[in-house]
């Protein structure tokens, strides 16, 4: 029908809430974290007092160290939870310009220390020489007697598909019940890291472990139930229905290896990346989240006369790319878009502007379409 909006695709939920651990490598490729575990064993978490200071963390004297989260928060000291820590070291060099010299870029980079170098290197190799082997494997120094380099790092997405399920008159589930764990389109179903329901907004340590093994033991009989009611299976539908299938998809493509564009993906995807870091992860506001969303829309109009790398038929990454890179612009708008609509903070998702969690008008879920 004439103006009519037709929804595709499978519908996504709580696309903003999204979890951040503060101690990370950073790295050219991604960045890797550094398990909590290492401020759990005593490493305090410093910055330079002088923004122009050059000199190597361990020869920078005590006297001259901010320890700032054990400065703010006495009683907790480095212990604060990831989403407190991860704000503060956000502050600390976005906000205040404070940071870690840099002798190949010549200039401070948005890191902190976590130092660990004041404690007995035979605790250290005993209890945390795994997560210290990562850091001296990816940056070339020495954990034990250098201070490591960290920054706050995307960990977790408690937004995922969203899923059905069915409760019983007690409130607990119908085991067994078709709808459990489906999605809006009949016969997907998602569970897992994939599907958003048990985060909530900020997910608790292992309960990913809990959505995979709770959703699979749901979503099995799930399936088997829609299977059995079924009144036909694919081997009754004709051939064309799958080879009509195969040709769609084939045709998209061989789209995407006729691209031949000037724009560069690697580089719309490096400033997705950075605009998503800044703007949208650790805190969000409002006037900020309206440019990312129209910087989104740049890159989205970019992205369509991008040239790919490689057009081989087989064991191709460049136009594998360049069909992820779509992908990751879609989600990013609903990431960006979820958190501009959702005016408080609760969880992983931070406005200073709206600093107080409002049940009365936000105790809801974010669905999102693509229209």
């Amino acid at each position: 029908a004439a103006g009519a909006v037709y929804r595709q695709g499978a519908c996504y939920a709580n696309g903003e809430f999204i979890q951040v651990h503060p101690t990370a490598i950073p790295g050219a490729d991604k960045l890797r974290l550094i398990s909590e575990s290492a401020r759990g064993e005593g490493g305090r978490v410093w910055v330079p007092k002088d923004k122009k200071e050059t000199r190597r963390g361990k020869d920078v004297p005590e006297s001259e160290r901010d320890y700032f989260l054990e400065k703010k928060y006495p009683g907790y000291g480095n212990l604060v939870p990831r989403d407190i820590a991860s704000r503060e070291l956000f502050l600390k060099c976005f906000h205040e310009g404070s940071g870690v010299y840099n002798s190949k870029s010549g200039k401070n980079e948005n890191e902190v220390y976590l130092d660990l170098t004041h404690l007995p290197e035979e605790q250290l190799r005993k209890k945390l020489a795994g997560i210290l082997e990562i850091y001296e494997k990816f940056v070339g120094e020495d954990p034990y007697h250098n201070p490591m380099r960290v920054f706050p790092a995307v960990h977790y997405s408690m937004g995922g598909l969203w899923v059905d399920f069915e409760r019983s008159a007690n409130g607990s589930l119908v085991m067994g019940s078709p709808r459990n764990q489906a999605t809006n389109i009949e016969g997907l179903y998602a569970a897992g890291e994939c599907e958003y329901q048990y985060h909530g907004a900020n997910r608790l340590g292992a309960n990913s472990l809990l959505s995979c093994i709770w959703g699979g033991m749901v979503t099995g009989p799930a399936m088997a139930t829609y299977r059995n009611n079924l009144k036909a299976s694919s081997y009754d539908l004709s051939s064309s229905v799958f080879d009509s299938a195969e040709k769609r998809e084939r045709t998209k493509y061989e789209t995407i290896l006729k691209m031949s564009g000037s724009e560069n993906p690697y580089r719309i995807h490096d400033e997705l990346g950075k605009t998503m870091l800044k703007d949208v992860t650790i805190e969000r506001h409002n006037g900020t989240l309206d440019a990312v969303l129209n910087k989104l829309g740049e890159l989205e109009e970019r992205a369509k006369n991008v040239g790919v790398t490689d057009t081989a038929g087989h064991a191709n990454q460049g136009a594998q790319f360049v069909r992820h890179l779509g992908n990751m612009l879609v989600l990013a708008r609903v990431i960006a878009q979820g958190a501009r609509n959702r005016d408080e903070s609760r969880g992983a998702h931070f406005k200073p502007d709206h600093k107080d969690r409002d049940d009365a008008n936000w105790m809801k879920h974010t669905v999102s379409w693509f229209e």
